[in-house]
């Protein structure tokens, strides 16, 4: 009773931060469609699952058909969807239960982060302030923008898996919380590759515990341990079998297990029996690392130079060097800029600097060492790829409550009462300095000209006209890549490929499509057995296309030079360019 009634503060919090989301997402609630085509084409996978296709199936047969590949997601992110929907199917409907679904979840997941947050925080400061922390987490741009209504992609898990695992480095029962993170990296790395340059963090620090302050090794042995179980178990659920014969770079893989075999067969026996000697110690580490690097080379070698390393050269020229959230901060706008990284993080890492340099006596400095540590390393990881922002931010939250706990309390200690109103108002530019900064440099030099989309390429792209294209008869289409999610969303038509890697010469064949003379086109159309081509005007995919390949088909299309083999076709009240390939 005393737990639920210490949780009732978070609790109101929680649903007072719901309520809002709520309200400022209602516009993309009502469409009914996630925000992106990860969100679009994580529904269509929903679908597919209760549909009857099995659990251990995740390919996607209406892109790319006949040659459709497994999508790299298991099912854990829809398990959580699926409960929902089917809960509230019979009470409220398909459509109204799927929309709820896509609306509870990502508020139960920020629940949940919101909570791991509050219980990270009261281990180097107080309670309010680790209240103040959660209470923080919804103006957390990186934060909210995986987080929030109709968002169901993985980025929300990943953000709890992270938060999960650096609150297990708080507990004081090291067997515990070494099963209880080494559980969760698994699950994390079952989900997403993504989270491994932050779980090869924490499993860093462990190992300079034990090599260089020749700690016992305890929870280091038992995270590796919880880890490698974990993620055969975990392979096993996903997958229903076990072929080391097919291994897929950019998800957890025979190849990566056996490697984490190899390596654990070393290092276990060595946390275990070797002495407290550092040059001991090293050489296990390392004579482990080459057990590993061994494995993974002979069962998948194609895998040491990275997920993306057996991509078509042309998917990669074309689409993956414009994927902006996997690239470094310095390819982003400015604007973008700071908006990512001036919130939490700026405030975090300035306040991070300023308790360093004070040294203020209530705060546990071990706590503060571990909290710090993975601060930076999320830090450091974001500059490289934009969506780590998100995890950097979280680890971020704590320092950034202390922050704004000192500010408001010296602002209430002004004695003038025009001078204290205007310090404590000032502390909220502590909250979001990015945003607010961009906010006020917007209203003095006045916001960057933006090219307006026509009214046509607006009412082109929208969601009506995709649903209008259930009028054609069901066949594949061509489409760039963000339309296709969307299409096998909204109709029963499939696609030659959508904005996802694993179908890569699929995606390599469509921009051979639009880039190639039409002569050329037109036999890789056929070779798909496409029936139609669907387009926008002022679609950024396929202007790229007809500036670098002037000679190519779209360039042609959008001068007004149609091959003979294209009918255009039209659907009432849908402003797509539709074009219908035929046989003459």
């Amino acid at each position: 009773m005393n737990r639920l009634r210490g949780n009732l503060p978070l609790v109101l919090i929680w649903l007072a931060v719901c309520a809002v989301l709520v309200l400022v997402t209602r516009g993309q609630i009502m469409t009914g469609i996630g925000w992106d085509p990860d969100d679009q084409l994580r529904m269509v996978q929903l679908r597919d699952w209760l549909g009857g296709q099995s659990w251990f199936d995740t390919t996607q047969y209406r892109i790319a058909a006949p040659d459709s590949q497994p999508m790299h997601w298991p099912r854990w992110i829809e398990a959580p969807l699926a409960l929902v929907f089917l809960l509230l199917k019979p009470l409220i409907g398909v459509n109204a239960a799927e929309i709820a679904a896509m609306v509870i979840v990502p508020l139960l997941t920020l629940g949940i982060a919101m909570w791991l947050i509050a219980r990270i925080t009261a281990q180097v400061f107080d309670r309010k302030i680790a209240m103040l922390a959660a209470a923080l987490m919804a103006t957390t741009v990186p934060i909210v923008a995986q987080i929030r209504p109709m968002r169901v992609d993985h980025h929300g898990w990943q953000i709890v898996l992270a938060l999960t695992a650096l609150w297990t480095m708080f507990w004081p029962d090291k067997r515990q919380g070494g099963l209880a993170m080494g559980a969760a990296l698994a699950l994390w790395l079952s989900i997403s590759l993504e989270g491994l340059p932050l779980s090869a963090a924490f499993v860093v620090l462990l190992v300079w515990r034990w090599v260089f302050q020749t700690e016992e090794g305890v929870r280091l042995f038992w995270t590796l341990l919880s880890f490698l179980i974990s993620s055969f178990l975990l392979y096993f659920a996903a997958q229903g079998g076990f072929n080391s014969a097919i291994n897929y770079c950019d998800a957890l893989s025979p190849a990566h297990l056996w490697a984490c075999t190899a390596g654990a067969a070393v290092i276990l026996p060595a946390i275990k029996f070797l002495p407290p000697n550092i040059t001991l110690r090293i050489t296990g580490i390392a004579i482990a690392a080459v057990a590993a690097l061994a494995v993974l080379h002979a069962f998948a070698p194609q895998c040491i130079g990275g997920a993306f390393n057996t991509m078509e050269p042309l998917v990669r020229e074309y689409w993956l060097v414009n994927v902006l959230e996997g690239l470094p901060i310095w390819y982003q706008n400015w604007k973008t800029m700071v908006t990512l990284l001036g919130g939490s993080i700026a405030v975090g890492l300035a306040s991070l600097i300023y308790i360093i340099r004070s040294q203020p006596g209530q705060i546990d400095r071990s706590g503060l060492f571990v909290l710090g540590y993975a601060f930076l390393w999320a830090l450091l990881l974001s500059l490289f790829v934009q969506r780590a922002t998100a995890v950097a931010a979280a680890f971020a939250l704590p320092f950034m409550a202390w922050a704004v706990h000192q500010a408001f309390v010296w602002a209430r200690g002004i004695n003038r009462p025009i001078s204290r109103i205007l310090a404590t108002a000032a502390v909220v530019f502590l909250i979001m300095p990015g945003p607010l900064a961009i906010a006020l440099f917007n209203g003095v030099a006045g916001a960057e000209p933006q090219p307006e989309p026509t009214a046509n390429s607006s009412l082109c792209k929208d969601d009506d006209s995709l649903a209008r294209l259930k009028g054609l008869p069901k066949s594949n289409l061509v489409a760039p890549f963000d339309f296709g999610p969307r299409i096998l969303l909204l109709t029963p038509h499939s696609v030659l490929a959508t904005s996802h890697h694993r179908n890569d010469r699929a995606m390599a064949d469509q921009i051979r499509i639009f880039t190639s003379r039409p002569d050329v086109a037109r036999r890789i159309l056929a070779a798909h057995d496409i029936h139609y081509i669907v387009a926008c005007e002022e679609e950024a995919e396929l202007e790229i296309y007809a500036k670098t390949h002037p000679d190519g088909l779209w360039a042609q299309l959008v001068k007004g030079a149609k091959p003979t083999w294209l009918q255009p076709v039209q659907i009432r009240d849908s402003k797509l360019i539709i074009w219908r390939v035929t046989s003459k």
